[in-house]
């Protein structure tokens, strides 16, 4: 057994080679190495114990009983005869090697000198290692204190410094085992706790009488090296924790020149781990910590006011921003959430009509109570929505604070008042019987001033937004709001291939109405008729007044024939109605259907209107749909045909401009060559376009906003109704050659390669040739084959300049431009209408033609069109 004295066991381990660790543990442990190896040390570097249970003390001797340990453990080990040679130098002594051995000798006089030899080598090796360990030990303490100083310097959160000590430190002494506490009042808190190399979470305890307390009073650092138990009764630290250690060294924490914390490593298996070094790099540490932890709670505290003027900046926006008021507070609990962490956030809003208050938004661990009506009187919530006062109780105990969480052991319930009218109550809990802290509070009840008045403005907006989507003659929405959700439907419609219908509906005999019994008369008739077509339509459908005395009906997911018969039982309960029958009131009927019979919002408005006259001129009190359409369904199933043959050909592996002919030849084998079928196959292009937008993100929609600017242009020019509609189609189908560019290409963020580029390139080339299957289109094909021309000659596909270029692409060059510039696209967000104007101008005579360019500002400002929608 090589058995290493204390002075040296930080960096030298003990040995053996035939006994168990245990017993090389218990020799140092007992104190019997320590013992031999001193006893060694000062009987000049040999020695020999011959029958050891009965020999007396050899000397010299020494207090305390050591003999009487080392004899035990030796005992223990059944040892009895055994031959102890020091390893020392003229400096140092390191230990000894213990040699356990039979009666008879071991070592003749020649080996023993050849030990004795070999021992001062290993003695002098040692001392070499413990020299270089104590210079690498010192260059390491130095770079460490010099790393901790500038990384905790560089820090201001409090958690991050304290984890890099921790990690710093232990490249010098073992910190697996760490903590470092802070007292405050009756509480340790334990900001950083390590153990067996992993963190823990944040813990407190009371204050009671441990090594902690000790070194926070005396303000005093601690080396405990083994001994742990002795050294606590000597100490009058009576506090053991429930994992003890075996060695500690600690330091403390200054705060204004007063102890206020602990930081401490420990070993929990081993004595003798720590040395005086390792205590004074910690108090160095310790005092680099204290600086940099006061100076983030500092931080912490600035950083803590400015979140609360942010959050409450942030609840301000949401307030002022937002429309929906439960969209609002949902927000709102949100915010809360995010930034206080409480187990429940709820806001409850009272109902008038139930005196109940109900959790309109709740956020939090515990998110059950939506929905939930709480009675005036009931509960926290309830008391506080009858007295109108803020109420706080926190308890440590079991009772029930009757809040709305079960368990709750804090609540803070705020009422929401706006001048002297209830509004509703903001309600906090938390687990935590000391949530709440006096800038919590201060803080919710600035809150719950902001909610007021948001609610308020939102009660307001809201009564405001239904008259404004209300007609306020007939109870039934306004012509503004039914466009809106046709848009949506017609969005939703072409995503899933599902149908809807319109129908439209004009009164008859109206007129009579109005010049025999006066205009209040026919109010009231048109009232009438808005119930009656509000009460005896589903509720999915959506009724408006479209003007005067016409009245219009979205049916979502419904064709043809069901709409037909909607409108018929429609029609039976107007003409059947006494009031009505009165005044000899009917109602002359159109259907339009998606998609039988078009693609476009117009088409089938234009449909349900062509309809509508056709029962008119009929007489009235019947349901028409147009004669130009009446071969619907055959359209339809054509309709049906082209979107499928698009969809397979977009889900083949491979598609490329080698595939065009095909394309285009199936194209007009579908839609035909006789009759209709240049409609038809306009309608297959434009349907193809469709598709290709969707291939792309942020495209969606994208020709028909370039055919709206487009046709507006052309109509500022004074130019003919055929002409105008000749650049409005050209305009919503520029993009068809896209169908052929791959979708990496499309949807490529960052710039692209050569290849690529020509890739997307090609497109207006191949739309102009897809284009070219409509007879008569060569003017089509120009404009859209050269709207990528620039006006100074830049452009592509064939560099053409000024008024070379076709008058059409010219007029597509700008819609196109001005639309992506006010889309949101990629990374790139959406600018608003005057930016893209200006945009535009900048580039006027040289990308682009400055006529035009002054011709779309002076219309979007004319017109004051939406900056994303046009006019």
């Amino acid at each position: 057994v090589i058995c290493i004295s204390e002075r040296w066991r930080a960096v030298l381990p003990s040995v053996q080679y035939g006994f168990t660790a245990e017993f090389v543990s218990e020799l140092e442990s007992t104190g019997a190495g320590e013992y031999v190896s001193e006893l060694a040390y000062r009987r000049g570097g040999f020695l020999t114990f011959r029958n050891i249970p009965d020999m007396s003390e050899p000397l010299p001797a020494f207090a305390g009983g050591r003999f009487e340990q080392f004899r035990q453990v030796l005992g223990r080990a059944s040892i009895s005869e055994v031959t102890v040679v020091s390893l020392q130098t003229r400096e140092h002594n390191f230990g000894v090697i213990i040699f356990p051995h039979a009666s008879r000798p071991l070592f003749g006089s020649s080996n023993l000198r050849l030990l004795i030899g070999l021992s001062l080598q290993i003695g002098l090796t040692l001392e070499n290692y413990a020299i270089m360990h104590d210079a690498q030990r010192r260059t390491k303490e130095f770079e460490l204190l010099t790393q901790i100083g500038q990384a905790i310097s560089s820090r201001l959160d409090q958690d991050e410094i304290l984890r890099t000590v921790q990690q710093e430190l232990g490249q010098i002494f073992n910190t697996d085992e760490f903590y470092i506490a802070f007292q405050e009042g009756e509480q340790i808190h334990f900001e950083l706790e390590v153990e067996g190399g992993k963190v823990q979470p944040k813990r407190s305890r009371k204050v009671a009488n441990g090594l902690t307390e000790y070194i926070i009073r005396t303000g005093q650092p601690l080396l405990i090296r083994s001994e742990m138990e002795r050294t606590r009764e000597r100490l009058g630290a009576q506090f053991v924790p429930p994992r003890p250690a075996k060695s500690f060294c600690g330091a403390p924490v200054m705060f204004g020149g007063k102890p206020a914390g602990v930081m401490a490593a420990l070993s929990m298996e081993r004595e003798y781990v720590f040395e005086q070094r390792d205590l004074e790099v910690m108090q160095t540490a310790a005092g680099q910590v204290s600086v940099a932890v006061e100076n983030a709670r500092l931080f912490a505290e600035e950083q803590r006011r400015a979140r609360q003027f942010a959050f409450l900046n942030s609840i301000s926006k949401t307030a002022i921003s937002s429309e929906d008021a439960e969209q609002m507070l949902a927000e709102i609990v949100g915010h809360i959430q995010k930034n206080f962490h409480f187990e429940h956030i709820g806001i409850g809003i009272l109902d008038y009509a139930t005196k109940d208050i109900e959790i309109k938004a709740e956020a939090g661990a515990t998110t059950q109570a939506l929905g939930t009506r709480i009675p005036i009187g009931a509960g926290i919530v309830g008391r506080v929505a009858r007295s109108g006062e803020s109420a706080l109780v926190q308890t440590s105990g079991d009772e029930d604070l009757q809040g709305v969480m079960n368990g709750a052991k804090a609540v803070l319930c705020i009422p929401i008042t706006y001048g002297e009218s209830l509004l509703g109550v903001l309600n906090v809990e938390s687990r935590n019987p000391d949530a709440f802290s006096p800038q919590d509070v201060l803080v919710m009840n600035t809150l719950a001033d902001l909610l007021a008045t948001a609610l308020h403005n939102a009660f307001i907006f809201q009564k405001l937004q239904q008259q404004s989507i209300t007609d306020g003659l007939t109870g039934i929405k306004t012509r503004r709001y039914f466009f809106e959700t046709l848009s949506s439907e017609w969005r939703r419609a072409s995503r899933s291939s599902r149908p809807f219908s319109v129908v439209l509906m004009d009164l008859d005999k109206f007129k009579g109405v109005n010049d025999s019994l006066g205009h209040l008369e026919g109010d009231l008739v048109l009232a009438r008729v808005g119930r009656l077509l509000e009460q005896k339509c589903r509720q999915s459908n959506v009724v408006a007044r479209y003007g005067g005395d016409e009245f219009i009906i979205l049916m979502p997911e419904t064709g043809i024939e069901q709409a037909q018969i909607l409108a018929e039982r429609l029609r039976l309960w107007i003409s059947t109605d006494g009031m009505l029958q009165e005044h000899h009131i009917t109602g002359s009927f159109g259907v339009g259907c998606f998609p039988a019979h078009g693609f476009t919002i117009e088409d089938i408005i234009r449909v349900a209107d062509a309809g509508m006259y056709i029962s008119k001129h009929a007489g009235g009190d019947r349901v028409s749909i147009a004669e130009e359409e009446e071969d619907g369904e055959s359209a339809a199933m054509q309709r049906q045909m082209v979107s499928t043959y698009i969809e397979g050909f977009l889900h083949r592996e491979h598609t490329g401009p080698e595939q065009l002919d095909e394309l285009i030849a199936t194209l007009k084998k579908m839609t035909g060559s006789q009759g209709d079928g240049e409609r038809h196959l306009r309608d297959a292009i434009e349907a193809l376009t469709r598709a290709a937008e969707s291939r792309e993100f942020h495209n969606s929609g994208h020709g028909e906003l370039v055919g709206r600017y487009s046709e507006m242009i052309a109509r500022a020019m004074g130019m003919q109704d055929s002409e105008v509609a000749d650049i409005s189609f050209s305009a919503r189908v520029h993009d068809v050659g896209k169908i052929f560019v791959p979708e990496r290409v499309l949807n490529k963020y960052g710039p692209r390669n050569e290849d690529e580029e020509y890739l997307l390139r090609l497109h207006p080339n191949v739309g102009a040739r897809i284009v070219a299957t409509v007879p008569g289109s060569e003017h089509l094909q120009r404009a859209i084959e050269h709207h990528h021309e620039g006006f100074d000659g830049s452009g592509y596909p064939s560099k053409l300049a000024g008024e070379n270029i076709p008058l059409a692409a010219r007029i597509i060059a700008i819609a196109d431009a001005y639309v992506n510039l006010t889309t949101e696209r990629g990374l790139a967000s959406a600018k608003s209408s005057e930016q893209a104007l200006s945009e535009l101008q900048k580039l006027s005579g040289t990308r682009y033609d400055g006529m035009l360019v002054r011709i779309l500002v002076r219309q979007l400002k004319s017109e004051k069109a939406s900056p994303n929608l046009g006019s």
